[in-house]
């Protein structure tokens, strides 16, 4: 007998069966057979079969749960090899996991980038919600990542004017001192946690640099970091997006107020080009301003910082990197681009369907929202032999997708290697024998339904010992076929953790 499927009602048409539409098999399934969801802008009711239904050994498993986001490579690797366009039983969005079908979503035109996911979020509260922002803020409005041409490209070539080589090259004397500083705060200290004290401090000096302020309060700034991320959760409840909304608020206002300021005097800085600058005779309005500000904000902080806590876990699990990257440039930039393919620091973007497709052999409806796995096609072995292994020599290994792809590629991806580059530079040049003292029990993983990160994870120390604090049950990576998985020559898998231990971290000695 066929498996039965959940089958979304939705105001256009009704959705094609798929083969992989599962039902309420999830945790904290809906008693009742059925879920009200938004997708984007558009309301969808959805009826759940009241069994669990398993197809191709793939049960319900839903990116809603917690559990799932915090470690994701094993479903991954499961959704590629036995059901690589998956409707998630929760959201009701299509999972893309192969490199190929991923690609093509995101170059696909007649996929749009407006679903109402990110930033200009719609849900069952998005009246109470744009007043809040009306009132108090700034409405959002779609400008890069979540927009389409042609008003896409208005916003593009507007802010390509802030990030032109010549710009970005030369922040990198600011970024190089930033670097020396930070290392020097912690350089006689005999422990430190290397996702606080270093990963999300950088890329924040960065982009306060960048703003031209001298308010470096890191904490008021992880917040605003951590709200906006969560903020992006297809399945957030209305009373948590009430109370984050209060968090977004108060960001926008200190983008604003930074904004206003170059505005009446202009500098040399990249806000103030982006905020005078104008494309065919037009400035960007305030809210259009503010709603640049907080992309670039929330990608440029988050997505340094989770390859920074990733690529220190790389050279610890494999000491020998440390040795090759140290005086060889060539092999720094790959390494670099290793870390963004492995640890892919931005996991996942958002589609919408303007028109029913194909993908594979699944039928889309129109108005379906798709997700497009960037930290699964990253490890799609078809594409990256032995995918979970750091290949220096690797020939395709600019080929990742976690900057994007197309129009919509990040703008910020050559600060942010930039930043890897001289935070990964200095570090293995002023230590080595980077290591953490609990194992890999150091490591504890975010559940951002957005990225997936490493946070309390130790790092370079000069002649004592580091303490990362927390820790966290077992992440394992594994690809197909299995064997490759397997411990080669000395590598763990870089998403390998073994249960918390309480030993504090060792990690490094001056080189």
């Amino acid at each position: 007998m066929p498996a039965r499927r959940a089958t979304p009602r939705r105001r256009t048409s009704p959705a094609s069966a798929s083969k992989c539409a599962l039902a309420n098999s999830f945790a904290g399934g809906d008693p009742e057979g059925a879920r009200l969801c938004w997708a984007g802008h558009w309301r969808i009711d959805m009826s759940f079969v009241e069994e669990p239904v398993s197809v191709g050994g793939v049960k319900g498993v839903t990116f809603s749960d917690p559990e799932v986001r915090r470690c994701p490579f094993p479903t991954y690797h499961q959704l590629r090899a036995e059901c690589p366009v998956y409707q998630d039983p929760v959201s009701g969005n299509y999972v893309l996991t192969r490199y190929e079908d991923v690609r093509r979503a995101v170059l696909n035109k007649s996929l749009s980038a407006k679903t109402g996911v990110i930033q200009t979020r719609k849900s069952s509260i998005s009246d109470q919600v744009d007043r809040m922002y009306e009132e108090q803020g700034y409405l959002p409005v779609d400008t890069l990542v979540t927009n389409d041409p042609p008003s896409h490209r208005h916003f593009r070539v507007l802010v390509d004017k802030a990030f032109t080589r010549e710009k970005v090259t030369g922040l990198d004397p600011q970024i190089e001192a930033s670097v020396a500083e930070l290392i020097e705060s912690f350089a006689d200290e005999p422990e430190i946690d290397f996702f606080e004290r270093f990963a999300m401090r950088l890329p924040m000096t960065v982009f306060t640099d960048i703003l031209g302020t001298t308010d470096r309060d890191l904490a008021k700034f992880k917040r605003w970091t951590e709200m906006s991320l969560e903020s992006s959760n297809p399945v957030l409840t209305p009373e948590r997006e009430l109370q984050i909304v209060p968090h977004v608020i108060e960001l926008q206002r200190f983008l604003a107020a930074n904004a206003e300021r170059v505005m009446a005097q202009p500098d040399d800085s990249l806000l103030s080009t982006i905020a005078n600058a104008q494309v065919d005779g037009r400035s960007l309005t305030m809210q259009e301003l503010v709603s640049i500000l907080f992309l670039l904000f929330l990608a440029g902080g988050e997505t340094t910082a989770n390859a920074l806590s990733g690529g220190i876990k790389l050279l610890i699990d494999k000491p020998e990197l440390a040795d090759m990257i140290r005086d060889d440039p060539v092999k720094m930039d790959a390494f670099i681009e290793e870390t963004l393919r492995i640890m892919a620091p931005a996991t996942v973007m958002f589609r919408r369907a303007t028109e029913p497709l194909t993908i594979g052999d699944v039928a889309i409806p129109e108005n379906a929202i798709i997700e497009t796995r960037f930290g699964a096609a990253n490890l799609d072995p078809e594409v990256f032999p032995d995918p979970e292994a750091v290949n220096l020599e690797r020939p395709n290994g600019r080929a990742h997708l976690t900057f994007g792809a197309g129009i919509h590629m990040c703008i910020g991806n050559q600060l942010a290697r930039g930043e890897l580059r001289a935070a990964f530079g200095q570090l293995v040049r002023r230590f080595k024998n980077f290591r953490a003292s609990r194992g890999e029990a150091s490591y504890e993983y975010t559940t951002t339904y957005v990225a997936t990160a490493l946070r309390n994870c130790g790092s370079a120390s000069t002649n004592a010992d580091r303490r990362a604090t927390g820790g966290s049950r077992p992440c394992v990576m594994r690809s197909q076929p299995r064997s490759r998985s397997q411990p080669r020559d000395g590598w763990v898998s870089p998403h390998h953790a073994t249960p918390p231990a309480n030993s504090p971290v060792k990690l490094g000695e001056p080189s």
